[in-house]
């Protein structure tokens, strides 16, 4: 059995979390990869800013070294070396300073500790000795050395916004493909949930239409949530219930009816006895009277069989024995039996029967036949044309029957198929409304479907039945 949420609001909830997530995750993804490029490009900048300003300070100190170092040598005034030494001692943090960066790798870093050293070195020597030419020659040295370091740190600089570039394009194209799987998964998850809750929903719908046609016989299971499944158990309680309705007005037709033909019986015989004039000659009023009397107890009978006919085709489905028949075969059995009655008023059949073998009853197919021929025979004018077709629709065949009659006013399409109904035109025929009700109730019984169809002159209609039976389907899987 499928697991469902409890509800069918859970149902629906959960589908818009499935169409959210994706979008959801790849929403964070962005956010998380545009904070971690955010940050390094923050920290580019930020060591960009502090090489560029200790580059120029670096470049500064040297120049104040070099030519404080020049007052020393013409002045030899100790004002002039203290001010080297502060300038040196600034030089020294600033080159300190500028190991600590990031991007300055380790050969660079050695490469300026050295030089702190060589000119540490030489200012010893020029305390020592007082001599200027080692630490001038030192210095010259400093700022050779020194700009080739800055100018590789300022190429490692570059090097990184390049990288810095190339890591922003590919990230784009990242985010863009992540946006459109995101977007893809979201619709697919929205389809699969469109799909899941379009089933479920139509299940529903065709068991309330099921309900609707009178098609009790089916059971009503409904899966889905707990709610529908609820649902679905209501709707077979109803089922229960008009079938047992349905059983009690059929109870009360069929005993209504046996009752009822005894003392008709005995009428007709009556008004038969006296028309014989078994009892005596009868004056004509008389004999009017008797004619009124047996013309309406034949009428009453007609209604009576038609409402035991009806009453046996609502459980026709229980007990029609299903069996192999050639439907062409069968239909042009039942052809013959009017074609002398609409010969009488020059009435033609155009057919067209395919060869197609079903599985179903025989007594079921035969009414139905008979009623649809029956109706559009009645219906039809003299000299018009009665066109048949019998032809294979899949796994199911197809029976339309068309007449040049006055056809179906609007108004009464949607009650065609109720019994004894007769609309306006209808009542100009001989009949009690149950034709087309008992072909339809045979129709539900095969688990077909009866329609009227739209066409722009008299009446068209269509059966559809399935080529096999359920009934010996179920029995085979049994």
């Amino acid at each position: 059995m499928k697991r469902y949420p409890r509800s069918f609001l859970q149902l629906v909830s959960l589908g818009h979390v499935l169409v959210a997530l994706p979008l959801l995750v790849v929403t964070v993804y962005v956010f998380i990869t545009l904070e971690s490029l955010s940050e390094q490009y923050r920290g580019s900048v930020q060591d960009g800013a502090q090489s560029s300003q200790l580059s120029s300070e670096l470049k500064e100190d040297l120049l104040h070294m070099e030519r404080n170092l020049r007052r020393y040598e013409v002045l030899r005034s100790e004002q002039a070396l203290d001010d080297y030494t502060l300038v040196c001692k600034e030089w020294r943090e600033h080159v300190a300073a500028y190991s600590r960066l990031d991007l300055v790798p380790g050969e660079l870093r050695q490469e300026l500790g050295a030089q702190l050293e060589i000119e540490s070195l030489a200012y010893a020597a020029l305390r020592d000795a007082g001599n200027t030419r080692s630490l001038s020659s030192v210095i010259d040295q400093l700022k050779l050395r020194s700009a080739r370091v800055l100018e590789q740190v300022d190429g490692i600089l570059e090097s990184r916004q390049a990288r810095f570039l190339e890591e922003s394009d590919k990230l784009r194209r990242r985010i863009l493909i992540a946006a459109a799987i995101a977007v893809s998964v979201a619709v697919f998850c929205l389809w699969l949930i469109r799909g899941l809750l379009g089933r479920l929903i139509g299940r529903f719908e065709r068991a309330v239409v099921r309900l609707g046609k009178g098609d009790l016989q089916q059971a009503i299971a409904l899966d889905g949530p707990g709610d529908l499944r609820w649902l679905g158990r209501w709707l077979d309680w109803l089922r229960r219930r008009l079938l047992s309705l349905e059983e009690s007005r059929a109870q009360v037709l069929r005993h209504v009816s046996h009752e009822l033909k005894t003392p008709l019986a005995a009428m007709h015989e009556g008004a038969s006895l006296l028309a014989e004039e078994v009892s005596g000659p009868l004056t004509e009023e008389q004999g009017r009277i008797v004619g009124i009397i047996q013309n309406n107890s034949r009428r009453l009978q007609g209604l009576i069989d038609g409402l035991l006919r009806l009453q046996l085709a609502g459980h026709a489905a229980e007990r029609i024995g299903h069996e192999k028949l050639r439907f062409d075969s069968l239909t042009e059995e039942v052809l013959e039996t009017y074609r002398l009655i609409a010969s009488e008023r020059r009435i033609r059949f155009a057919c067209s029967l395919a060869a197609i073998e079903v599985v179903a009853g025989r007594e079921a197919l035969v009414t139905i036949v008979n009623n649809l021929l029956s109706n559009a025979v009645k219906y039809s004018p003299d000299d018009g044309c009665i066109t048949i077709n019998l032809q294979r629709r899949g796994n199911r065949v197809c029976l339309d029957v068309l007449d040049q009659g006055p056809g179906v006013e609007a108004q009464d399409v949607a009650h065609i198929f109720e019994p004894f109904y007769r609309s306006a035109a209808s009542r100009q025929v001989a009949g009690i409304g149950l034709g087309l009700a008992i072909a339809r109730e045979f129709v539900l019984a095969l688990r077909g479907e009866l329609s009227l169809q739209p066409t722009a002159q008299g009446a068209h209609f269509s059966v559809l039945l399935p080529l096999d039976a359920p009934y010996l389907r179920a029995q085979t899987l049994v």
